[in-house]
């Protein structure tokens, strides 16, 4: 077995399998911060919060509320007129069966014809 990418030999994983003497190595270092009892909902909520600065988090919401007043408005703007596309979709969508009929019989047609044609001899 071969293995390739971030995988630390640990004690535990020594214990378990023998390794081989690594080709490559990697000067990768993992950080973590020294465990604690911080439960409150206050901390809870800041980590949340803190991938991105107070800024960035007002552009997202003003991004978010721009796009449902948009939507609200195209929503209102295009419902006068559902029943002409209603007929024009039920018209486009039985051309476009039509359509598809007649490509998938050429089509068959044409695989029989060379079916009939490869398997004859």
């Amino acid at each position: 077995d071969m293995a390739i990418g971030p995988f630390w030999i640990t004690g535990q994983r020594l214990k378990m399998t023998a390794f081989t003497v690594p080709l490559i190595y990697d000067k990768t270092v993992l950080v973590i911060p020294k465990p604690g009892n911080k439960n409150s909902l206050s901390y809870q909520t800041s980590k949340v919060l803190e991938p991105f600065t107070p800024g960035l988090w007002g552009v997202v919401i003003l991004v978010i509320f721009c796009t449902a007043l948009l939507s609200v408005w195209i929503n209102k703007a295009s419902s006068g007129n559902r029943q002409s596309r209603t007929r024009r979709a039920n018209r486009n969508a039985k051309f476009y069966r039509r359509q598809f009929g007649i490509y998938a019989r050429l089509s068959l047609d044409e695989i029989l014809s060379k079916g009939l044609y490869f398997f004859s001899g």
